[in-house]
């Protein structure tokens, strides 16, 4: 979880309030209306300033002095969220090595960043090459694969030869070839169950194909915002 310290920049002396994120389930409309009473918190627009960002995702730090969306912050906070160490290493490191900033490519990162390899430490060789040989094969394989895996080779050869190499504070990160697709268009977050739900129902335009990034997904019991 984060805590973010919000203000809007045309009225600073509306006051700042310090919302967590994600928002609790429950909390979501009052935490909306506390914005509005702000002048802040458009369900499209960026218009919520962060003045400060707490989070164990130290990466996130560049968002302070930026507008940002509500529901993008929330939407970016639940995918970390489910984060393991690994991962989160990965979504820093990645996010260092392409020099991203702005929000939706964060949140595009998010759903691609575990195809990279990170490396944090280097004393253990056959551990390395097992980790990289899992992205490079789908983000799993047999435990007869790996038996045959010469994965102190894998991770030589990846250290020597690799030429996507950077180093970042959170690790030494390569690509392994990974393109930063936009899974995420700006406009409609991509369907994603942090939580139990009775129905996910996805509406998109009568013209576009079933699946459509234009899909707006609703996921019940959900809030009447």
């Amino acid at each position: 979880m984060m805590h973010a310290v919000l203000s809007n920049s045309r009225h600073p002396g509306y006051g700042q309030p310090t919302v967590p994120f994600p928002i609790p389930r429950g909390a979501y409309d009052d935490t909306v209306a506390a914005l509005a009473s702000l002048g802040i918190g458009d369900p499209v627009g960026r218009d919520c300033r962060v003045d400060e960002l707490n989070s164990s995702f130290l990466i996130l730090k560049r968002l302070e002095k930026v507008a940002v969306n509500v529901d993008e912050l929330d939407y970016l906070a639940k995918r970390l969220d489910s984060s393991d160490i690994n991962e989160a290493a990965k979504f820093q490191a990645m996010t260092v090595k392409w020099g991203l900033f702005e929000m939706t490519d964060l949140i595009n990162l998010t759903f691609w960043c575990q195809q990279a390899t990170i490396i944090t430490d280097f004393s253990d060789l056959e551990d390395i090459g097992r980790r990289h040989y899992m992205p490079l094969n789908g983000g799993s394989c047999s435990t007869e694969e790996l038996e045959r895996l010469d994965a102190r080779k894998a991770a030589l050869d990846l250290i020597l030869n690799s030429e996507s190499t950077c180093v970042t504070p959170y690790g030494v990160v390569y690509d392994n070839d990974m393109k930063l697709e936009h899974h995420y268009d700006g406009q409609h977050f991509p369907c994603y169950l942090c939580q139990p739900a009775m129905l996910v129902v996805g509406i998109f335009p009568k013209n576009a194909p079933e699946g459509s990034s234009e899909t707006t997904w609703l996921t019940l019991t959900c809030s009447e915002q």
